[in-house]
């Protein structure tokens, strides 16, 4: 019995000894590396407000009563401005533009000119969304300066005599619809490309002619058509954050 106790006391101080001796020992622990913040490159949203420069080219495409299809055309520069919503891949917006248009020549029975004027527009768009990339559809509202020759010859078969007008007064604006489809690329979070087609129908207008040739006034029926090109520059604000991610 004696001879347990004394096995088991050994073996005590044993251990305490060499608890002690581990404690005097150097720490092995690995040191914790300080925090170090990741960047997280931001996330692209097509949402938000913009402005932006647009300028190209227009086709007349008018009907003209007593000359048939008016063609020339000439070319556009304004500016423009919109908003966007994207949820998921598809963005969604309202954008409106003003463009100032120059003259364009017209080949009808006689030689003549239209007068410069404004074009605008304010449409909806719906598009599809590639990360920075987009494709979409477009159309609503059209307004513009008529695109009515300056002048007209007639001949005697229509007023009874061979007839001259020339165009008197400015038109009033015409009003109407417009359609088309664009592409525009991000260049980095606020700045962005586009080229856009747009097709118009400001509607009809009636133009008043001072007849040189034969006495009186003629009242003539013109349709404002029009097909424009243009690319585009905008700024976007993105105040909008990242885009919408619907949960199903």
């Amino acid at each position: 019995m004696k001879l347990v106790k004394s096995l088991a006391a050994a073996l005590a101080v044993s251990t305490l000894a060499g608890s002690a001796f581990a404690a005097d020992l150097p720490s092995r622990r690995t040191a914790v590396a300080p925090y170090m913040p990741v960047a997280v490159a931001p996330v692209f949203t097509w949402t938000g407000a913009y402005v932006g420069l647009n300028g190209g080219g227009w086709l007349n495409s008018s009907r003209f009563a007593l000359g048939g299809y008016n063609q020339g055309g000439g070319a556009l520069i304004g500016g423009t401005l919109g908003y966007n919503w994207q949820m998921n891949n598809f963005v969604f917006g309202v954008e409106t533009d003003l463009d100032y248009r120059t003259k364009s020549n017209v080949g009808s029975f006689w030689p003549t000119q239209t007068r410069d004027g404004l074009f605008g527009t304010l449409r909806g768009r719906a598009g599809l969304a590639f990360n920075n990339f987009m494709i979409y559809g477009t159309g609503g509202l059209a307004y513009g300066t008529p695109t009515a020759p300056n002048t007209f010859f007639a001949p005697a078969a229509i007023f009874g005599a061979n007839a001259f007008g020339a165009r008197v007064g400015n038109s009033p604006l015409s009003v109407g619809w417009t359609a088309g489809v664009g592409v525009e690329a991000a260049l980095d979070q606020n700045w962005s490309v586009k080229a856009e087609y747009l097709y118009a129908d400001l509607g009809s207008k009636q133009q008043s002619y001072l007849l040189s040739t034969a006495p009186g006034w003629a009242v003539v029926n013109h349709d404002t058509r029009m097909h424009t090109v243009r690319a585009g520059l905008n700024y976007r604000f993105g105040w909008g954050g990242a885009p919408v991610v619907a949960k199903y």
